[in-house]
């Protein structure tokens, strides 16, 4: 979850709730209940969560406000308020709509109960779904989008998801590229193809653990099936609150899949190399 503010903020108005607008939808089985200012939709993407579908209002599993207030120096401030609780105060309307994003993306890889989600980069190769898991940060939409370039199927480059017979769902939507002129080669490379329906579920076929050190290729060791199950655990979302549906699942979809890890060099050059051995 976002981390409260370091500096307690003194704040001369009350918030603008009454200028809020209500949004209530489900996405993966989860019903969510978002209350933001109107000057807060232009910068929130839709769907929030891919596949998420606007619902009647009534009974939240989640709850968000963001809340409009001044500061004592007259600023604007937008308090990222869970269930009555402050979770982070930003200046800027850019900011409020990555935090809103972001913690509703985690609650529904935290609360969907029917899925398990893996923080995992995922591409579609030969039927089967190879798996490069990692956290935020981690160059997971770089990787993705690299290995796409070279033939593969875009699946997700945020979350594996998993059923409970160890298939791997899509998480549909544009990659989230930090640099704006690959965000552009991303949504050209992509835009058609996500402009259709999601692919298929597909069984696991591997799991790749990497780590980027300059001029590397990319000769990796071969994982035992205890190996690749822990790398997949160790970026599971729900592992501390469904323990046994995460193991369970994960260990059906690893029992016919292979796990590899190694160092690895560009994402172009770590795609190639990779299909290629696949």
């Amino acid at each position: 979850m976002l981390a409260a503010p370091r500096n307690p903020v003194v704040f001369t108005s009350s918030p603008k709730l009454e200028d809020n607008c209500l949004l209530s939808f489900f996405a993966f089985g989860v019903k969510f209940e978002l209350r933001v200012p109107d000057a807060l939709l232009s910068q929130l993407a839709w769907p929030i969560v891919p596949g998420a579908e606007f619902a009647d209002e009534g009974q939240a599993d989640a709850m968000l406000t963001v809340q409009e207030r001044q500061s004592a120096e007259g600023e604007t401030r937008y308090e990222i308020v869970e269930n009555g609780t402050v979770l982070s105060a930003v200046n800027y309307l850019e900011a409020a709509a990555c935090a809103v994003e972001s913690w509703v993306q985690l609650t529904v890889a935290t609360l969907a109960k029917e899925l398990v989600f893996v923080h995992a980069g995922v591409v579609g190769w030969k039927d089967r779904a190879v798996v490069v898991p990692g956290r935020s940060l981690s160059g997971k939409s770089t990787l993705v989008l690299s290995l796409v370039e070279s033939g593969a199927d875009y699946y997700s480059d945020e979350y594996a998801i998993f059923d409970s017979e160890g298939r791997v769902h899509p998480y549909w939507r544009l990659p989230k590229l930090r640099v704006a002129s690959n965000q552009k080669v991303a949504a050209s490379l992509l835009g058609g193809t996500l402009g259709g329906a999601p692919p298929k579920p597909i069984p696991l076929g591997w799991v790749l653990i990497s780590r980027y050190e300059a001029d590397s290729r990319w000769h990796p060791r071969r994982l035992s099936y205890g190996g690749t199950l822990l790398g997949l655990l160790d970026n599971t979302v729900p592992l501390r609150c469904r323990p046994e549906q995460s193991v369970q699942a994960l260990a059906r979809a690893v029992k016919n899949a292979q796990g590899f890890e190694g160092m690895r060099g560009e994402a172009a050059d770590f795609a190639e190399q990779v299909l290629a051995s696949l």
